[in-house]
């Protein structure tokens, strides 16, 4: 008896043999079928007009397909060119000093970290309460999912401002 497996090979083999041969045979065999008056003809004008930091353009093309019907083809396209000025970029008040409420949230892995509005990650916020002036300074990190306050601090991080009971407490805080 015989292997299996060789005798698939075997079979493997001329298939691809077979596939390798037959296929070119047959496409140059076929390839003689076009038509030998095959013409392309491409005509087309392009007309451009500037304005008010508007770019316009008309292209209008005549393509000739191989059956002979002509395709006319128009294309129109308008660019808007940005003024001159630069961009601009937000840059978050760093003098200034915001108010607002805090409370806590367990979320919060870290001791030093807390949530604060307008705060870039990885920031310092001083946090003072307008009730006792107890303060604190935190690291901002990435916002909550949905904030109860404006500052939201890790609970012993709160704690050392005012009392957990009275959350949320008046606040300011800046960075």
């Amino acid at each position: 008896m015989s292997d299996p497996s060789r005798s698939q090979q075997r079979r493997l083999a001329f298939a691809v043999a077979l596939t390798v041969v037959a296929v070119p045979t047959v496409w140059l065999l076929n390839d003689d079928e076009r038509p030998d008056d095959i013409s392309t003809v491409i005509e087309g004008t392009v007309e451009l007009a500037v304005s008010d930091n508007t770019v316009s353009t008309a292209v209008t093309d005549t393509i000739e397909d191989p059956l002979g019907v002509p395709v006319p083809a128009h294309l129109e396209r308008r660019v808007t060119i940005a003024p001159n000025m630069g961009g601009q970029i937000a840059v978050p008040d760093s003098s200034g000093t915001f108010s607002g409420l805090a409370s806590f949230d367990y979320d919060i892995v870290a001791s030093d970290l807390c949530y604060a509005a307008g705060a870039e990650l990885g920031m310092f916020v001083t946090v003072v309460n307008l009730d006792n002036n107890r303060s604190t300074t935190c690291i901002a990190t990435a916002t909550l999912e949905a904030p109860s306050a404006d500052v939201v601090l890790h609970p012993d991080r709160f704690a050392a401002i005012g009392d957990p009971t009275d959350a949320p407490v008046k606040v300011e805080y800046r960075w």
